[in-house]
């Protein structure tokens, strides 16, 4: 009787469990499961999201590019034929500083050379956006549009500029006022502060005087910090990350400044530019854009302490009522053409769009409808991987892609 009993408890128990491994896998939601994917016997750090159609695998297009060195671009199928491609929204194009024709690309170093845009790229882009139907607004229109305090035109774009870069001012400048163009230029306030010093070894900065003569003719200046545009010393073993999203190592010290230390330190720097904005420019408004796109909880508690209300990253995306914390797209990505950044612009408000898509400049005949998703343009890979002469293997049981280039 006994032995019974133990056997029916155990079935019993063992039921309760199967049912709840049913659950908990039931509960997984779909296409989070994590993959792995190896190039030529090396796994890569940031795996690609892999969409499955028809059993068919698809990554994102800019992950083909950037890992094999590949042209990808794009069209819509079918853009429409009443010329909206978004209503209620706006999109925000990103860029830094320009190459003119006096200037040679090799002049400008690292991280500045990466982000700098051609002047000729630019110029058609400003074209394009005309031709094509796009609205540029101002900075005030933007920040009363996502406060719900007033509206925007179908196809908005905000034209922004990062680092206050002298470029704008001879380079960018002449293209936008001949446009019409307001656009807004986010400063670092040190770099303007010594922008006439004749020992700035740096890449030239505007002054206060071009900005208040720019400002005449509908360009606006804000916050992109006073001097926290920089990255800093984190750990004792020298580890550096932005200086406006860490605590700093203080090294005389050898200690990590306190939470307290850290906090007063962003606030007075950020109310230190806004203020020299206002000495300077006449600002009302705060407005700011982080350095690198990088934020966190508290330096956005910082932001309503100081005052300011409209903060942008560097991610993609385009922002509707509300976004407070704005999206931007790239708009001097190296290598795409101003006709690829219109495409973008056009498709940020859609997904599972049907595109057709150029690799390496040829028109690509995938039997698996290539489509612009939210992350991204995707690829069948199994069809790119045969076009490139590249052999996949598909582990479905260990989520692994293994690649041979």
């Amino acid at each position: 009787m006994f032995k019974v009993r133990l056997t029916l408890w155990t079935n019993f128990i063992l039921l309760i469990l199967c049912l709840m491994l049913i659950a908990v896998s039931c509960s997984v939601p779909k296409g989070n499961t994590p993959v792995s994917f190896y190039v030529n016997g090396e796994k890569v750090k940031k795996p690609p999201a892999v969409d499955m159609v028809d059993g068919e695998p698809m990554v994102p297009a800019s992950f083909l590019e950037t890992t094999f060195q590949s042209k990808l671009e794009w069209t819509l199928k079918d853009p429409g034929s009443s010329g909206v491609y978004y209503s209620d929204k706006v999109a925000v194009l990103m860029y830094h500083d320009l190459i003119g024709t006096s200037v040679k690309k090799t002049m400008i170093k690292g991280a500045e050379a990466e982000s700098a845009i051609p002047m000729d790229v630019f110029k058609e882009q400003m074209e394009l956006l005309k031709a094509d139907g796009f609205h540029i607004i101002t900075i005030d229109q933007y920040a009363d549009f996502i406060e719900n305090k007033g509206n925007v035109p179908d196809n908005a774009v905000l034209l922004t500029f990062d680092d206050g870069y002298e470029s704008f001012y001879t380079e960018a400048f002449p293209v936008l006022k001949e446009h019409g163009y307001p656009a807004v230029n986010f400063v670092i306030g040190s770099g303007a502060d010594n922008a006439a010093n004749p020992k700035q070894k740096a890449r030239p900065k505007m002054t206060w005087d071009q900005m208040r003569e720019m400002q005449k003719s509908g360009m606006s200046f804000y916050n992109h910090t006073y001097d926290s545009h920089k990255y800093g010393v984190m750990r004792a073993d020298g580890l550096t990350k932005p200086v406006l999203t860490r605590h700093q190592y203080l090294k005389k010290e050898k200690r990590v400044e306190t939470d307290e230390e850290y906090h007063a330190r962003v606030k007075t720097d950020l109310e230190k530019a806004e203020q020299r904005l206002k000495e300077e420019l006449g600002n009302t408004r705060g407005v700011i854009a982080f350095p690198y796109g990088a934020y966190n909880a508290e330096v956005l508690d910082i932001l309503k302490e100081v005052g300011i209300s409209i903060s942008f990253t560097v991610k993609e995306g385009i922002n509707g009522r509300g976004q407070t914390n704005g999206f931007r797209l790239n708009g001097a990505r190296a290598g795409e053409s101003a006709k690829q950044l219109l495409e973008k612009l056009k498709a940020l408000d859609l997904n599972e769009a049907a595109v057709t898509v150029h690799v390496d400049g040829k028109e690509a005949a995938f039997k698996e409808q290539p489509y612009k998703g939210p992350n991204g343009v995707m690829i069948p890979l199994k069809e790119y991987c045969k076009m490139k002469g590249m052999k996949l293997h598909v582990s479905k049981w260990k989520k692994q892609y293994k690649i041979t280039a």
